[in-house]
């Protein structure tokens, strides 16, 4: 962040002989070698502890190197020397930052705005401390004094693009990461994050190319490679993946994230014991970090270790992936819930809540009172399955006006920590025969329009699950894919996929001229969508929320499952414990999808 500034430095020199070697550092230091850009530094300043413009550039080589403390001894000798110079007090910012000191690093940046309040330096690193300590927000109107003083300033780009995608504000944060390539094409942070967001936003095939482009530019970036093997990932090509990664992990045994990144491609490429061994390598290092914790908690989930899985499981609560709840309650510590109000929050997807209210019935038997906060979109079909809670419509992360109608409780207990109680193994989970109960009244309307469609079977399809971060590319099917099954003339279906293109819906419909029926409305809310899928006879989908819906229904759902399945799905086997009902199909490593339909079309 701080290079454009402390360049400056080196060429603002009047004394040719020393402006060369300053030059020098600067070039080694760009090339990727910091360590020897400090090298040819060090001797000179050792000699001219007079000279400000090479202590304060050694200072920001020694913070790159992470020595901190020496560059903060550096920087405070020149501020005593020069405590007029705003560029010092900069600088003493970045350290104190990266040191992890928040609040001295913020009246460093402050004092040097006092010193030269039209200098934008300050504001650009007074808004990346803001951004890190999660108060984007106020960053933004930093940042846009910059902008609107400096509207080709590549760094303002760039951090006015992190703002607004840490507000999840990604459509407005991408045009400002696009610029500051443009302004800088060489910057492979910059390239990064860039293609980090097309990541987010489902454009995997730009992501990539951006980061080879990187890639190719700087070869030997470890942040750079270690992406680049995330999106190929994330696109099904894992050997790839583990080609560009895995030597990065033996050139670099600390980089933990491109080891948890060679832990997930090995799980994808089926090698399961030597992926949780690296996850256990990193957790040796960095026992609470609560991401990596997770990526153990959900490796032993697939694996059918429910005890140990749903122990580290309580990770989630802690990652940054979690969003924060704020309700004035006890939090549930694993202490027996009989005799007690228990308040059960909702966390992460809809589907999620609705294979969480797996446990709710084992919950009403244990507690004296249940409340449950949950989607509005499953207020009414929880109401209506959980008679004997309290059910009410909240938001993900608030606020909670319904709080003033729950009454007193004792406890709260977030829904995904629920399965730690009541299933720690496969026999815990009950055979059921669907938990979540339809409107009856709903199922009979919908019955009496699917018998306006003509004799045959009438079948409920979704073809594309997930988001982008959740890779959605792995676990969605083109319509072409599905032909084995679209062109049996006997079968009527009838669209469940949630929010289906115009393009989806006419290239499924060629492939079942006159048999396929796409009613909108009924996909609106769950309840509606749960008597629609209720008067069906068959539902095959994609892992999506269907399958969360219709096994909870206790509905005949198969279910495409890819390669490299999400933990739900676990890694073999054709059930989902959850869901008695639902039978699994799987892909194999490198199937087209077209095979594994074919393989359902004859039991439908």
């Amino acid at each position: 962040m701080l290079r454009v500034f402390v360049t400056g430095i080196s060429r603002r020199s009047g004394r040719r002989s020393r402006d060369w070697l300053l030059t020098e550092a600067v070039r080694v230091r760009e090339a990727g070698d910091p360590a020897a850009a400090a090298s040819i530094l060090e001797p000179f300043v050792a000699d001219c502890q007079d000279d400000a413009d090479a202590q304060l550039l050694l200072a920001d080589i020694r913070r790159e190197l992470g020595d901190t403390a020496g560059a903060e001894r550096i920087v405070r000798g020149v501020i005593a020397a020069e405590p007029e110079r705003a560029e010092g007090w900069v600088l003493l910012g970045a350290v104190l930052r990266d040191a992890g000191d928040a609040r001295r690093a913020a009246e460093a940046y402050m004092r040097a705005l006092s010193l030269a309040p039209e200098d934008l330096a300050p504001r650009i690193e007074l808004a990346v401390l803001l951004i890190g300590l999660a108060q984007a927000t106020n960053a933004i109107p930093l940042l846009q004094y910059v902008l609107n003083r400096d509207p080709d300033s590549a760094e303002a780009h760039g951090n006015m693009g992190i703002a607004l995608q840490r507000l999840n504000r990604l459509a407005e944060a991408v045009p400002h990461f696009e610029r500051a390539v443009a302004l800088n094409p060489a910057d492979a942070l910059l390239q990064n994050n860039l293609a980090l967001a097309y990541r987010e936003l489902g454009r995997l095939d730009e992501a990539a190319h951006l980061l080879r482009a990187a890639h190719s530019r700087k070869p030997g970036d470890p942040t750079t490679i270690n992406n680049l093997a995330i999106v190929l990932a994330d696109l099904g090509r894992a050997a790839e993946a583990r080609a560009l990664v895995e030597p990065l992990v033996e050139a670099r045994p600390e980089f933990h994230e491109a080891r948890c990144t060679l832990a997930h491609v090995l799980q994808d490429l089926g090698e399961l014991d030597t992926g949780l061994a690296h996850i256990e390598r990193v957790l040796a290092r960095q026992p609470q970090n609560a991401d990596v914790r997770m990526m153990k908690a959900l490796h032993l989930l697939s694996l059918r270790d429910f005890e140990r899985g749903w122990r580290e499981y309580t990770a989630r609560m802690t990652s940054a992936e979690s969003p924060r709840r704020s309700f004035p309650f006890p939090e549930w510590q694993g202490e027996s819930l009989s005799g007690k109000s228990v308040l059960v929050y909702a966390e992460q997807g809809i589907g999620d809540e609705i294979m969480f209210a797996n446990c709710f019935g084992d919950l009403l038997e244990e507690a004296r009172r249940v409340v449950i906060e949950c989607d509005p979109r499953l207020a009414p079909l929880f109401a209506r399955s959980f008679p004997g809670a309290e059910v009410f419509p909240g938001r993900l992360p608030g606020p909670h006006p319904w709080l003033e109608q729950a009454g007193e409780i004792d406890v709260q207990v977030p829904a995904g920590s629920l399965p730690r109680r009541y299933r720690s193994s496969w026999a815990s989970f009950p055979r059921h025969r669907g938990y979540l109960r339809p409107d009856p009244e709903k199922v009979a309307h919908f019955r009496a329009r699917l018998a306006g469609l003509g004799s045959g079977r009438k079948m409920g399809i979704a073809w594309r699950g997930g988001l982008a971060k959740t890779r959605r590319a792995l676990r969605s099917i083109e319509p072409r894919e599905l032909e084995a099954l679209l062109g049996r003339p006997e079968l009527s279906f009838v669209c469940l996929q949630h929010a289906a293109t115009t393009e989806d819906t006419a290239a499924m419909g060629a492939f079942a001229p006159g048999r396929f029926h796409h009613w909108p409305e009924a996909l609106v809310e769950a309840d509606e969508t749960a008597a629609l899928m209720s008067a069906l006879d068959c539902i095959v989908t994609v892992c999506s929320y269907v399958v969360h819906l219709g096994g909870a229904l206790g509905l005949d759902v198969r279910v495409l499952v890819p390669a490299s399945p999400e933990w739900r799905y676990l890694r073999a086997g054709q059930e989902m414990p959850w869901y008695p009902a639902a039978r699994l199909f799987r892909q194999r490593p490198g199937e087209r999808w077209a095979n594994v339909v074919r393989a359902v079309a004859p039991g439908v």
